[in-house]
């Protein structure tokens, strides 16, 4: 693997030598950083230069400025019509990500830049870097591979059959067994890639699958920091999937029993899979299981896709491929996320629909306001989600709001605008001082007491200020642009809004009645 010969540009040996000193001062380093990013003419090729020019220094680097970096050099690749991603040396590349510290939480986004190339030379980079350094993560892994599932114009023999060499990195084998899914499912090849390696992956899923069903016994077998556990649920769950769907396509009678057993797991995902690889091995026992899944909100939409592919769509409930089913089936999925709940909800219930005229939509849509409730043995949790145009759920208690407020705060959150923002307090200048004094006054004199600011939202050619107030001696946040005002109660509730749920507030209702002149 070849260095660079020549030197760091003139004008970035400054900049360079003050990324790459350990223990840099945040501040020095960050203005360093900055000065990268302000100089646009720099390319990512250049930059990706730079740093190999000193592969000694690498390890030593700040994670977080180098993480930094890499996100600016992943930008410069992409946003020069991809020029600069097609200038890229490869080993240098494979330099840079072998020798920076793991801890840098971006790296990744240098492999990446590998797949995005697509050349023979790229892909056998690609191979030999996830060999020596391997990402930290499913996802990460999943953001390596993804451009390889988007393009069919890259050599398959690169990569296969050496890449299924690296299913023994937990990180790197369900990414690696979706790409070969996905050149399966597009017959970019005759046979499924792993086929001669089912044995093993029938062992493989045998063993994830005792592990879920340790964890579904007793929880704290994955630990008791809840982030880890997370982490840790995820990465199993998603090897069981990719390990369910690669043995269905290939297709061979030996996989039946470990399907069986990761079919009685809970994890409706899990049983999901299963049920459709035993359906693609002519297990009756898996039909009868996805139709029963259809019943479930947060496996109904797999389930349902599952049957409709597998030729026994036509035995679906039609009550679950209603609109307000499918609204309930996306938020329970949302819901199920690892980085929302992570488990389904204990139910969820479409409790108001309209057809409107939304945010970024040119048409009218259908909106469902969906309650959702946990039940935590003696505690329960419950709010209402939206779904339709987008699928979301504030962190903020909005269920005794009127139907018309919950949409207006979904609308407003959802909607996109240059010209839509908000300016926290601590943030605001002299001028947008002297905006805001005369909307204090007036609540002043309308009854407001006890006003701190806390941001100032920007509407199209609209000023609005958020308050923290008391209004007959209750707490409240009233937001207010001299014409309209609005508050609502904080006091006592166990998920008050936050000022930037008010602003969403105050902003939805006034685009709902302009897209919605009659009403919604």
């Amino acid at each position: 693997m070849s260095e660079p010969d020549g030197q760091p540009m003139s004008d970035s040996n400054e900049i360079f030598d003050t990324l790459l000193t350990p223990d840099v001062d945040p501040v020095k380093g960050g203005l360093a950083l900055k000065a990268l990013a302000d100089d646009e003419q720099v390319g990512g090729d250049e930059l990706i230069g730079c740093l190999a020019a000193h592969p000694e220094r690498l390890p030593d680097a700040d994670p977080a400025l180098m993480g930094g970096l890499l996100r600016l050099i992943h930008i410069r690749c992409l946003s020069d019509g991809g020029a600069s991603l097609h200038r890229l040396q490869t080993d240098w590349v494979a330099l840079i990500a072998s020798r920076l510290s793991p801890e840098v939480s971006n790296r990744h986004l240098l492999m990446q830049l590998l797949a995005m190339m697509r050349t023979p030379q790229s892909l056998e980079c690609l191979n030999q870097v996830l060999a020596d350094c391997p990402p930290r993560g499913w996802m990460a892994a999943g953001q390596i591979l993804s451009p390889l599932m988007q393009h069919d114009d890259w050599p398959v023999e690169t990569l296969f059959p050496r890449l299924l060499d690296r299913l023994t990195e937990p990180s790197l084998a369900a990414p690696i067994l979706d790409l070969a899914g996905h050149l399966t499912r597009t017959e970019r090849v005759a046979t499924h890639p792993a086929t001669d390696r089912v044995s093993a992956l029938n062992v493989l899923l045998g063993s994830v699958a005792d592990r879920l069903g340790r964890f579904e016994e007793d929880p704290r077998s994955f630990g008791t920091d809840v982030d880890q556990v997370q982490a840790i649920l995820g990465e199993a769950v998603a090897l069981a999937v990719s390990l369910c769907d690669a043995v269905g396509l290939i297709g061979d009678p030996s996989s039946i029993g470990v399907l069986n057993k990761a079919a009685e797991l809970r994890h409706r995902r899990v049983q999901c899979e299963a049920a459709g690889a035993l359906t693609r091995l002519g297990e009756g026992v898996g039909v009868q299981h996805l139709i029963a899944l259809t019943e479930e909100p947060s496996a109904r939409l797999r389930a349902i896709a599952y049957a409709d592919e597998l030729g026994f769509g036509d035995r679906i409930d039609e009550t679950y491929r209603h609109p307000s089913a499918t609204a309930e089936a996306e938020l329970a999925l949302w819901l199920s996320q690892p980085q929302q709940m992570g488990v389904p909800p204990t139910s969820v219930e479409v409790v108001d629909s309209r057809r409107m005229l939304w945010p970024s939509f040119h048409d009218p849509v259908d909106v469902f306001l969906v309650r959702f409730q946990y039940d935590f043995g003696e505690r329960q949790y419950s709010n209402i989600g939206v779904a339709g145009p987008t699928t979301f759920a504030m962190s903020a208690d909005v269920a005794d709001l009127p139907p018309e407020d919950i949409y207006a705060i979904y609308a407003g959150w959802h909607a996109e605008h240059n010209d839509i923002f908000a300016v926290p307090a601590n943030e605001l200048n002299d001028a947008q001082h002297r905006l805001v004094e005369p909307m204090q006054t007036y609540l002043e004199r309308v009854g407001y007491e006890d006003l701190r600011l806390a941001l100032l939202g920007f509407f199209l050619d609209e000023t609005a200020t958020v308050f923290s107030a008391k209004r007959d001696g209750t707490e409240c946040l009233v937001v207010t642009d001299g014409l309209e005002t609005m508050d609502l109660p904080t006091a006592g509730r166990m998920r008050p809004p936050q000022s930037e749920d008010l602003f969403h507030l105050y902003k939805g209702r006034k685009m709902l009645r302009t897209f919605n002149p009659q009403g919604i």
